[in-house]
């Protein structure tokens, strides 16, 4: 179906059935925008984590690699 199709058919609805259709409507957008808020939201959150994360094993080298450690060996962190 195409948008003009949709158009066409809602131009033609009664006033009862439009009212309907716009309450409809609008709770379909309302759930569409929240569920991208939420989306944008837990994005944001696990950027923040991963940013931490790499923090902590850029700091977790800084120390590995000022100890007393020679070339070659495989101390894990």
């Amino acid at each position: 179906m195409e948008v003009e199709e949709i158009a066409e058919a809602v131009a033609k609805l009664p006033p009862d059935q439009l009212a309907r259709f716009r309450r409809w409507f609008t709770a379909f957008e309302a759930g569409r925008t929240n569920h991208a808020e939420e989306l944008d939201s837990a994005a944001t959150k696990l950027g923040r984590l991963a940013g931490r994360a790499f923090a902590d094993l850029k700091g977790a080298r800084k120390n590995h690699d000022s100890s007393a450690c020679r070339p070659g060996d495989r101390t894990r962190i």
